[in-house]
């Protein structure tokens, strides 16, 4: 595992450095996963790579001409924590962002998981299931914007 989770590290710094150079557009998802039972708990992770840690939303990166976003948050919350959901996967928002140097196009998607059962893989050094306020993240610790952005767009859209 430590082998993987160093490989994981050095081609995320070679891809920041390459972004930085070329500024190339990419695409992204993030997923806000809400438990399949209570719907006031939502998973949080902390990455094994880049900010180790800042909590975030699961997601990655897909390429358009070969799956939609909509697959790509499917595939990439399967990989990272081995969750699947439901047919409903609701767009909570969409942004460009170029924080890291590229022109990200990010679409941030609401679902259910159907297990609350977490497989992690190298990708991700922790998952806890949170409530809304953060309070199982030990206090001080830093949340991504994009889950910030994501709690919001739930809160707003919520019925």
């Amino acid at each position: 595992m430590a082998i993987h989770r160093v490989a994981v590290s050095a081609i995320d710094k070679a891809l920041k450095f390459y972004w930085r150079l070329f500024k190339p557009r990419t695409y992204g998802v993030k997923a806000l996963i809400l438990h399949p039972r209570d719907p006031e708990l939502f998973v949080l992770i902390r990455q094994s790579y880049g900010d180790q840690n800042r909590w975030g939303l699961p997601g990655g990166g897909y390429r358009p001409h070969k799956e939609s976003a909509e697959d790509a948050v499917r595939r990439e919350c399967m990989e990272e924590l081995g969750l699947a959901f439901g047919p409903a996967a609701d767009v909570l928002e969409e942004l460009v962002t170029t924080a890291e140097g590229k022109r990200d196009h990010l679409t941030i998607f609401r679902v259910t998981a159907q297990s609350d059962q977490l497989r992690l893989n190298g990708e991700v050094a922790e998952a806890v299931w949170t409530p809304l306020d953060y309070s199982r993240i030990p206090r001080g610790m830093p949340v991504s914007r994009f889950a910030d952005l994501a709690v919001s767009a739930h809160r707003r859209t919520d019925t």
